[in-house]
C-alpha cells in the first residue's frame, strides 16, 4: 500500500471533503424534535441549511445541515442519519474527537434511537492535473488499472467509473472521474471518491467511535494503495 505515515497530513492534500455517518432505524423523535439537538450545538453551528426537495423525494430522509460560522464544519441530521463533515480537514484525530462528542450529544437527546444499520467514512479527493498529449495522466497519479486490449485504459481522454463491492469486512463504493474543479472551473481534476461502510447487525451506539476509526484506517489504506509513489511525493511537497 505504499510507504506512508497514518498520522501524516499532506501539505498538498487533495481532500475536498471528509465525512462520516451513522445510519439507524428511522426515529420520529429526531424528525419532530430536531430543534433540541440544534439547541445543544447552535453556539458552535449557528447556520442552518435547509434541504432542497425534488419531486418524489421523502423530506424526512433529507439532511438538515448545521454549519459552523467559518464554514469548515457541518453536522447533518435526518430521520435515520447523523453525519459530520469537514470541507477544511483538520486531521483524523480532531475530526473523530468532534464526531464522538456530537454523536454523544445526539444519543442523549434522542434516547429512543435503536438499531444502527451502517457506519461509514468517506474521503472525497479532487486531484488537479494537466493533460499529456490530450490524455489524462492516470499512470502518473494512480495505480488504478483495468484490463483492456492494448493497454487502452492508460490512454484515457475521459473517465467516469463507479464500482461497488464487499471487502475488508465492509462495503466499498469507489468513484473515479474526470471533473472540472469548483474553485477553477476551466481546470480539470481527477475525482477519487472513497466511501467505506460497515453494516453489521451487531453494532451498538457505544461502538460508533471504534467503528469509525476502523473505517478511516481502511479508507486511508485504500487511498494510499490507489496513488503512485510519485504522486505521494507531490502531496508531501515535491514536484510531480
Amino acid at each position: 500500500m505504499g510507504n506512508f505515515d497514518d498520522d501524516e497530513i499532506y501539505p498538498n492534500q487533495p481532500l475536498e471533503d471528509v465525512a462520516c455517518e451513522i445510519r439507524f432505524r428511522g426515529e420520529m423523535q429526531v424528525e419532530c424534535e430536531r430543534h433540541l439537538f440544534w439547541d445543544a450545538i447552535r453556539h458552535e453551528y449557528p447556520d442552518i441549511l435547509v434541504p432542497n426537495i425534488s419531486p418524489g423525494e421523502a423530506p424526512a430522509l433529507r439532511h438538515y445541515r448545521f454549519r459552523s460560522q467559518d464554514k469548515g464544519r457541518i453536522v447533518q441530521v435526518a430521520l435515520n442519519s447523523l453525519a459530520y463533515s469537514e470541507p477544511s480537514y483538520r486531521g483524523h484525530k480532531a475530526f473523530i474527537d468532534e464526531f464522538d462528542r456530537l454523536s454523544g450529544i445526539f444519543k442523549r437527546t434522542y434516547p429512543k434511537i435503536s438499531q444502527i444499520t451502517r457506519i461509514g467514512w468517506r474521503y472525497t479527493n479532487v486531484m488537479p492535473f494537466v493533460r499529456e498529449s490530450g490524455l489524462v495522466p492516470l499512470n502518473r497519479m494512480t495505480n488504478l488499472e483495468i484490463s483492456l486490449p492494448d493497454k487502452l485504459f492508460g490512454n484515457s481522454s475521459s473517465l467516469d467509473l463507479k464500482w461497488k463491492g464487499r471487502c475488508m469486512d465492509g462495503e466499498l463504493l469507489l468513484r473515479v472521474a474526470v471533473v472540472n474543479r469548483k474553485d477553477a472551473p476551466k481546470q480539470e481534476a481527477l475525482l477519487l471518491d472513497i466511501d467505506f461502510g460497515q453494516d453489521r447487525s451487531d453494532m451498538k451506539w457505544e461502538d460508533a467511535r471504534s467503528v469509525v476509526e476502523d473505517g478511516r484506517r481502511k479508507c486511508r489504506s485504500i487511498f494510499e494503495g490507489l496513488i503512485t509513489d510519485g504522486y505521494r511525493d507531490y502531496l508531501r511537497g515535491d514536484g510531480l
